[in-house]
């Protein structure tokens, strides 16, 4: 079984094989079409070779930018290659969610069924993607959560609209106060979400009246993870793991 994860910013393959995620490759969303064409062929052709997949003819995908699902279901058809994308009203069965079923993103599904699935029945995960999105969990419903926009997003934007400042990697500073502008900046995107997050962790625990387990997942999570309170679990790769429990558990049967 593929597992394909269509991001604005990446899109992450996998397989599933004797029930293990194997073999993880990341590209680009943001290629031009046609070295994402021959980018997505290739990684295809490379993952229907792998030994002992599970239910070896489908794929279960994920997808939050429409425009590039076409290409991926016409590549799959090639290699005959059946693709389930992931709908909320498909796992309604499997997830009860109290949100609009036709705006939740199928990450944010697949995050979910993953959490539950390891008998977390109540927290917060935070997915560190284009957009920082809160999903709340609270006794194994989908509540409901929010969106605030990424951290590199917002860093690109910040560098952009300025003629003196340059771009430069979030990581942690020990100090809040900066010396220069390179570490201003980190030290403002840093301890600026940091303070965010915290915030909202606080916010939402008080305004749902739970005591959650606080999971990150998503690109940014281990630079964060010293100083989210309470102490976070991570999960690099949950949307992939929902993913591959949703096709064992849900699909593989049928």
């Amino acid at each position: 079984m593929i597992l394909i994860d269509i991001g604005n910013t990446n899109i992450v393959f996998a397989v599933s094989s004797n029930k293990i995620l194997k073999n993880i490759i990341r590209i680009e969303s943001n290629q031009n079409n046609n070295q994402l064409n021959i980018s997505i062929k290739k990684i295809i052709k490379k993952l229907i070779k792998i030994k002992k997949l599970d239910s070896p003819n489908r794929a279960i995908i994920s997808s939050v930018v429409p425009s590039l699902n076409k290409s991926i279901i016409k590549i799959l058809k090639i290699n005959k290659i059946n693709e389930l994308f992931l709908k909320s009203k498909n796992i309604l069965p499997f997830l009860k969610i109290d949100y609009n079923l036709n705006e939740i993103g199928a990450d944010r599904i697949a995050n979910s069924i993953a959490i539950i699935n390891n008998n977390i029945n109540n927290s917060i995960v935070i997915d560190f993607g284009t957009a920082t999105t809160f999903e709340v969990i609270k006794e194994s419903i989908f509540s409901g959560g929010l969106i605030f926009p990424g951290i590199n997003l917002s860093k690109n934007a910040l560098i952009n609209k300025t003629s003196l400042l340059r771009n430069t990697d979030v990581v942690k500073t020990n100090n809040i106060v900066a010396k220069n502008t390179k570490d201003a900046i980190r030290s403002g995107f840093y301890w600026g979400y940091v303070f965010a997050i915290n915030g909202i962790i606080k916010k939402i625990t008080n305004e749902k009246k739970f005591k959650p387990k606080i999971i990150l997942t998503g690109g940014l999570a281990n630079i964060f993870k010293n100083d989210i309170r309470p102490k976070p679990i991570i999960k690099p790769n949950l949307t992939l793991e929902g993913l591959q429990i949703i096709g064992l558990q849900y699909y593989v049967k049928k």
